[in-house]
């Protein structure tokens, strides 16, 4: 495990305790290798939501609409029931909307260094242990709460999942799902648009979960990504689809070229997301960077004094930070295992990034920034 933030995290490994003076704005994050390289870091939510950062398996739970009742997730819990409190409960697969279930894994720029644009990247692998004593041959349905987040340097512009054995081999007895034809009614679990989604709060309509729509677009920005005949992989490369996304900021961004913008923290949660009010661009695209409001507000020009007076306002808490949801791609599927021992009684999840052909001038508005810098560039 890594620390970033505003010094290390002060957690006791040996007794699974923090220290009184931890802070939210402290944080760790596990690092994930392949073949003897960091190709990864694993992020959940910052302390003390999500805390240690990690991924667990959840069985025989309880969901709807034709959701596997098992599911491969972040380690977060409940508010007001953390590590820290008298009472735990950790965030379940059917625990409330935004109860932050997704696990984020930063795909950092060795996945592609030396990778031809145009080209998939290198592989980022995650090992599941099957318990050796489970004989039974039925197949058990996993969905996988994740994203994936653009940390490698470079623009993306769609990604591949397989599913492997043991061995590294593709196994009949370990497939891929979409849900298509598997909910409720022999509907499908989830749209095409809903499959490889970048934030609804930021391209999206209005619906039961958000009473406003993006504030960027009200269409949903997605990769519209499809399963191998074979069931054993997934992916999709090419433009993105939906909202306007790819006309604001070409394919989807690397983190040194996220856009900047101001959030207003309405409940003064830190362990809440705050709303964006404001971002730094140009979206009228008239050759000149400014700070603009959504686009439900035609895009309105912010003055540099409203911002200054946002950001010295002592009552309500306003800041200054990077989107950092421009990064991240939240993806649904799901993974069907079979007979553990022919599966050498583990799996892999391998995921892969595709580099954009076109890499292309960051954005206007945009300073880079530092890939691999943890104090600057990653999500506090």
């Amino acid at each position: 495990d890594v620390g970033y933030g505003n010094g290390a995290p002060l957690f006791d490994i040996n007794t699974g305790t923090y220290d009184p003076a931890q802070l939210v704005n402290r944080s760790f994050e596990s690092i994930i290798s392949t073949g003897g390289e960091v190709r990864a870091r694993l992020h959940g939510k910052d302390w003390p939501v999500g805390e240690p950062s990690g991924i667990k398996v959840i069985n025989n739970d309880s969901v709807a609409h034709g959701k596997p009742n098992n599911c491969i997730m972040n380690t977060s819990f409940i508010e007001g029931n953390y590590l820290d409190d008298s009472v735990i409960k950790p965030v379940l697969c059917s625990s409330d909307f935004q109860t932050h279930k997704r696990f984020k894994v930063l795909m950092l720029p060795s996945t592609v260094e030396g990778i031809a644009n145009g080209s998939f990247g290198k592989p980022i692998d995650f090992f599941f242990n099957l318990d050796p004593s489970d004989s039974s041959t039925a197949q058990v349905r996993y969905q996988v709460l994740q994203k994936i987040d653009n940390y490698t340097g470079k623009r993306l512009d769609g990604y591949s999942i397989e599913v492997l054995d043991a061995k590294g081999n593709k196994n009949p007895a370990l497939t891929l799902s979409l849900g298509a034809g598997e909910g409720d009614d022999k509907g499908d679990i989830w749209e095409k648009d809903e499959l490889a989604n970048f934030s609804h709060g930021l391209w999206g309509p209005i619906d039961d979960h958000f009473p406003v729509p993006g504030f960027f677009d009200n269409l949903r920005a997605y990769y519209p990504v499809t399963l191998a005949a074979d069931r054993q992989s997934l992916s999709y490369y090419g433009d993105m689809l939906g909202g306007n996304y790819q006309a604001l900021f070409g394919n989807w961004l690397p983190s040194v070229n996220a856009p900047t913008g101001i959030f207003f923290d309405s409940d003064n949660d830190p362990s809440t997301d705050a709303d964006l009010v404001a971002f730094y661009g140009d979206p009228l695209n008239t050759g000149e960077d400014g700070w603009h409001r959504g686009k439900s507000d035609n895009w309105a020009e912010v003055s540099a004094l409203q911002v200054e007076e946002w950001l010295n306002d002592t009552v309500h808490h306003y800041t200054e930070e990077v989107i950092e949801d421009t990064l991240n791609l939240g993806i649904n599927y799901i993974v069907e295992v079979g007979d553990n021992t022919a599966l050498g009684n583990q799996f892999i999840i391998r995921i892969r990034p595709h580099v954009s052909a076109d890499q292309t001038t960051p954005p206007t508005g945009v300073e880079p920034t530092d890939p691999t810098d943890p104090g600057t560039d990653l999500p506090t």
